[in-house]
């Protein structure tokens, strides 16, 4: 009697599979009732509307759909912050029928691609001239990974400097200011403390509490405007220990110097609300004269914002980052971003491509990096009228040419962790070179001795 109540619990559940999957079918198949081919788009939203990356593509769907018949475009967001969409997309990645077309973290593009979640896309990127002629040469570089792409960016950000015009003026500094050397960043700095009690100097994030912000905002903004980069992609090799490294740090080590302090007290700076600290209290205060930071700002001082600022427009300028002694390219920024990929499991490579051409042309991503005030990547949606009109647009999508990007390796994110370590180490009085002989110890330990190099 047992067994036959075995058997029939296994037929049952072999039945229950099947329906699940005759259910499932049409979510993940490649085409519909209908007959027509199914292209599947996922992305991330999350928060309260409007949605930008929804909006976009229901105006890609409504024209590839009118053009094309026998195509369905299915729009899937992924409902999460950002940090579980990473993980939802993984899951999704690999599975056998994953969504054909992803938007992807640029940064995480080479991981995805080593766990053998991407297609690479050279093949139809090459019969396709706008890419070639028109994505700035930085934007196609980021995602490319072994000397092949992997994605087409729909937007990035870049890095600057934000300056207090008022307090320039009670300074005696120049509200035009654009400094040409780190030296003349650190004086501006010092004619403040000087010369305006009770407001705080310069901010550069710094430490592990803030994390990237202060890796990629905070000493890459650094390190990338000396003759040494973090990574060497002729050798294949972490460069660990460098002049530059050791001068970045030194820089670090003048901001926070306990006996001449440029930057914010310890409080705010080793803080994970630092970065709010400084956006939404600090600089709408009137407290800070000086903010390497980055181009999305302005969002938290736009009406409807988390700290309305009418008057930022008046009371702020902007320059670029010098590099350390004003050699060329004379300025420097980095830049990050989200790309469109498509699965490498996509049964619908071909068609999954000609609907990105259709959503990165022109008028399209001219739509979408209006609506979702992104810099774009693609130089002739510069001199578009709409996008012309959002403030600064056309000093910041300047910077793009002159960008730089994090080494997008899978080791990357413990080394970020490192510089953070070295950068608080300096800030609480470590030497700047011992701090970096501890740096180029950790790095071998994460990469591997056969991964790192000195310079001299």
């Amino acid at each position: 009697m047992k067994s036959r109540f075995k058997g029939l619990n296994l037929h049952l559940l072999v039945l229950c599979l099947f329906l699940v999957g005759l259910i499932a079918l049409p979510a993940c198949g490649g085409s519909s009732d209908n007959g027509k081919t199914v292209i599947r788009v996922a992305y991330q939203q999350f928060g309260p509307p409007p949605y930008y990356e929804q909006e976009w593509w229901t105006r890609v769907k409504q024209q590839v759909e009118a053009a094309n018949p026998k195509i369905e475009l299915q729009l899937q967001p992924i409902i999460a912050d950002e940090g579980s969409y990473y993980t939802k997309l993984a899951l999704q990645l690999r599975s056998n029928n994953p969504p054909d077309i992803v938007r992807e973290d640029s940064f995480l593009i080479s991981s995805d691609v080593t766990a053998g979640y991407l297609t690479p896309l050279d093949d139809y990127i090459n019969s396709w001239p706008d890419y070639k002629q028109q994505w700035f040469p930085s934007m196609q570089k980021i995602t490319t990974f072994n000397n092949k792409n992997y994605g087409i960016m729909d937007g990035t950000d870049v890095r600057g400097i934000w300056y207090n015009k008022d307090i320039f003026q009670k300074a005696g500094l120049p509200t035009d200011w654009q400094p040409k050397t780190w030296a003349d960043i650190l004086t501006a700095a010092r004619a403040v403390k000087a010369k305006v009690p009770g407001v705080v100097p310069m901010n550069l994030y710094s430490g592990i509490p803030m994390d990237e912000a202060s890796t990629m905002q905070g000493f890459e903004m650094l390190l990338y405007g000396t003759k040494d980069p973090l990574y060497n992609y002729d050798t294949n090799k972490w460069i660990a220990s460098s002049k530059g490294f050791q001068d970045a740090l030194d820089f670090v080590k003048q901001v926070y110097s306990s006996s001449s302090l440029l930057g914010p007290t310890n409080d705010i700076a080793l803080n994970t609300q630092a970065g709010n600290t400084i956006a939404q209290q600090l600089m709408p205060q009137g407290k800070l004269a000086i903010d390497i930071d980055g181009s999305w700002l302005p969002g938290s001082w736009q009406k409807g914002g988390a700290a309305e600022w009418p008057a930022w427009q008046k009371t702020l300028g902007v320059a670029k980052m010098p590099t350390q002694n004003g050699q060329d390219p004379q300025y420097v920024t980095l830049s990050g971003g989200w790309a469109y990929s498509i699965s490498a499991n996509s049964k619908h490579k071909s068609d999954a491509f000609n609907i990105i051409k259709t959503a990165f042309n022109k008028d399209n991503l001219a739509f979408y990096d209006v609506k979702a005030s992104q810099i774009t990547p693609r130089k002739d949606v510069a001199d578009v009228a709409d996008y012309k009109n959002l403030p600064l647009s056309d000093f910041f999508t300047g910077l793009v040419a002159v960008t730089q990007f994090r080494p997008g390796f899978p080791a990357y994110p413990k080394i970020s962790v490192e510089i953070d370590r070295a950068m608080q180490n300096v800030m609480q009085g470590q030497s700047s070179s011992d701090a970096m002989n501890a740096f180029y110890n950790a790095v071998k330990s994460i990469a591997g001795d056969d991964k790192v190099e000195k310079r001299g």
